[in-house]
């Protein structure tokens, strides 16, 4: 029977937990979640995944989003999971997942969780061993593969209400953010940066990016420039950059593309 892992990422980290999930499975599609995504799931599948990102100790928007529009069949003898990728605390991600799959009658039977490289540049500097962090957290995905294979069963629970507000609160001013970023001199205008955004929320005039009201504060753009050409204001200038070493801002460009043409096809 065939299986489906949807993944949201900006730097990388979730999107190599994805296709780890997909390695050790027989028949698995990696699907993104981005703007214009297909939210149809087929029936029959044995395996349904999520893998995302924490933002603010529960989801990211756009994900959050895509759970409570995407179209679930009744869910019989499929598998539900949800594995968190996250820096420093987990907190309300798998239960908001729970909670979401739950308003379309899914029981979401495992969520697992992956401690992976802190990444939030705008609000700290970089300086975690890429390495030493890398390979941790491919240790403890390895544990995440094995359950998901085997169907493993890990109860989630409730979250706290607190947390909930916080998220949503946080969420809710990112789609903003970019109006404050800026392009210095060095940008080369490769537009490497629209690649990899999830939200299609930047354009090119005259060579140069420009960026509309539609975060997501995923800091792809930011993190990917091969430049180091865009930032938040001043915040960002002075820090260091990182995406997961064995994901690429192509990989992941690609994925959209791809995700997109079988949609429109």
């Amino acid at each position: 029977m065939a299986n489906r892992v949807y993944f949201f990422t900006g730097t990388g980290n979730s999107l190599r937990v994805a296709r780890s999930i997909a390695g050790a499975l027989d028949d698995c599609e990696v699907i993104a979640i981005h703007k214009g995504a297909a939210s149809t799931v087929p029936e029959s599948l044995e395996r349904v995944g999520f893998v995302f990102p924490v933002y603010f100790w529960g989801l990211p928007g756009m994900a959050a989003e895509f759970l409570r529009g995407i179209s679930l069949p009744e869910q019989g003898g499929t598998y539900y999971f949800a594995v968190a990728t996250f820096g420093g605390i987990i907190g309300n991600a798998l239960p908001q997942v729970k909670r979401l799959l739950a308003d379309k009658g899914i029981t979401l039977n495992y969520g697992g969780g992956v401690c992976s490289y802190r990444n939030a540049v705008v609000y700290y500097e970089m300086k975690q061993d890429v390495e030493a962090v890398t390979r941790k957290a491919e240790a403890r995905a390895q544990k995440v593969v094995s359950a998901v294979v085997a169907k493993k069963k890990k109860r989630v629970g409730r979250g706290i209400k607190k947390i909930f507000q916080l998220n949503a609160d946080n969420i809710a001013a990112f789609h903003a953010m970019a109006l404050h970023y800026t392009i210095s001199g060095d940008c080369v205008g490769c537009g490497l940066c629209a690649s990899v955004c999830p939200a299609e929320n930047i354009l090119f005039q005259d060579g140069k990016p420009v960026f509309g009201d539609a975060c997501e504060y995923c800091l792809a753009c930011i993190q990917h420039c091969p430049k180091r050409a865009i930032n938040d204001g001043d915040k960002t200038v002075t820090r260091g950059r990182y995406t997961h070493p064995n994901v690429t801002a192509d990989m992941i460009a690609c994925y959209y593309k791809s995700n997109n043409e079988t949609h429109e096809s």
